[in-house]
């Protein structure tokens, strides 16, 4: 497979995962401890999530109907300046202003590296679409794991150090990626279909049930992605990287869960509703103890739901519009997801954190219902 896809891709994708590590582990246990509410850090989450729906098509046209090298060059380069905007830490307004930027770097991320990597595999089955899609989170929450504890070593030595090393490991992932670039850096020799009917395509599948389900799917994290810090960070920084961890190795064994496996239907949905619980037991138990295990619960099979809905959904799209219908999900789940922030930290400034999970427990539903109606 690395004969066909080229190494620096994978070195790529390890490094940036290390940098990426760095500064999520303790990101909004850093906004809180700066003062901010949960509300403020939810506003700082729905910016990210908005300025990654706004530059997706744009960002997924230059990767399907120009460079893919180019694409995920420009997307790393912003997400450099997000996070030396950060931790320069001017103010509020800097802070959201790295936010809407490193999303526009995101934006030009996503989806591009699984599409570099299918359309170099080439035309390749359902199982094997979901191993390789399995493969790359697990690479990814493994490359996260090892950046965490490196992170963890800046924060005790200065908070701001979380997004310096996280800049410090981007700048090196693009220096590595430069050198290691494929030798065809355009994304085809083809001719390319007219813009109209590109854009055309791209909305029919934006309607696609199999759309929707990844959608909910991608969006469904955010409840306790935004409140797990907050948490475990009263009981102390390293109650915060125990739970990264728990997060990570989880997201290895979610990946490997359905990377490796047939799934059918019947034990997706019991993959939901397990989750579902996972999350209400997050949100509702005292030990520490307790919600980690129910988090690290969730987030294995939030891997394992997402990569088989976007096996699903890959399934159903063509290599030429590969990237731009994978960035059509993620601009819809963006916005979704960045609705969704806003009402999170509303309902966590004066709610419980049962109330404060719905949101991610009604898009879980919505992932099972999907499925009912769609047919195989």
């Amino acid at each position: 497979m690395v004969r066909k896809t080229g190494l620096g891709i994978w070195v790529f994708l390890a490094i940036s995962g290390v940098g990426v590590g760095c500064f999520s582990a303790f990101d909004n246990f850093y906004f809180h401890d700066r003062g901010y509410a949960v509300v403020a850090i939810g506003a700082l989450t729905a910016t990210f999530n908005i300025s990654v729906a706004v530059a997706e098509l744009p960002s997924a046209m230059i990767f399907d109907r120009r460079s893919h090298w180019a694409a995920i060059q420009m997307g790393n380069g912003l997400r450099f300046v997000g996070l030396v905007l950060f931790f320069l830490a001017f103010g509020v307004w800097s802070d959201f202003a790295a936010e809407a930027i490193a999303g526009i770097g995101a934006a030009a991320m996503s989806g591009t590296s699984i599409a570099f990597i299918l359309n170099r595999i080439g035309d390749v089955g359902a199982h094997d679409r979901r191993k390789i899609i399995g493969l790359v989170a697990v690479l990814g929450s493994a490359a996260s794991l090892l950046g965490g504890g490196i992170g963890l070593l800046g924060f005790l030595r200065e908070p701001r150090l979380i997004w310096g090393l996280g800049a410090l490991f981007m700048g090196i992932a693009g220096l590595c990626f430069f050198f290691w670039r494929p030798k065809d850096r355009t994304s085809s020799r083809r001719q390319l279909e007219p813009l109209r009917s590109y854009l055309i395509g791209l909305g029919t599948i934006a309607r696609h049930p199999r759309a929707w389900l990844s959608i909910a799917a991608d969006a469904a994290l955010v409840a306790p992605f935004l409140l797990w810090q907050l948490r475990l960070g009263s009981t102390g920084i390293f109650a915060v990287l125990a739970g990264f961890a728990v997060m990570k190795i989880a997201g290895v064994l979610g990946g490997q869960l359905v990377g490796n496996r047939r799934i059918d239907r019947k034990f997706f949905y019991v993959l939901v509703a397990v989750n579902i619980a996972a999350i209400f037991g997050f949100a509702g138990f005292a030990p520490v103890v307790l919600i980690v295990l129910c988090f690290g619960i969730h987030v294995l099979l939030h891997i394992a739901i997402s990569v088989y809905c976007q096996a699903e959904f890959q399934a159903v799209v063509a290599d030429d519009q590969r990237a731009g219908a994978t960035s059509v999900v993620s601009l819809l789940s963006s916005f979704t997801a960045g609705a969704a922030a806003i009402l999170v930290g509303i309902l966590a400034d004066s709610a419980n954190p049962i109330v404060a999970v719905l949101p991610s427990v009604v898009l879980y539903v919505i992932v099972a219902l999907v499925t009912m109606t769609e047919r195989s």
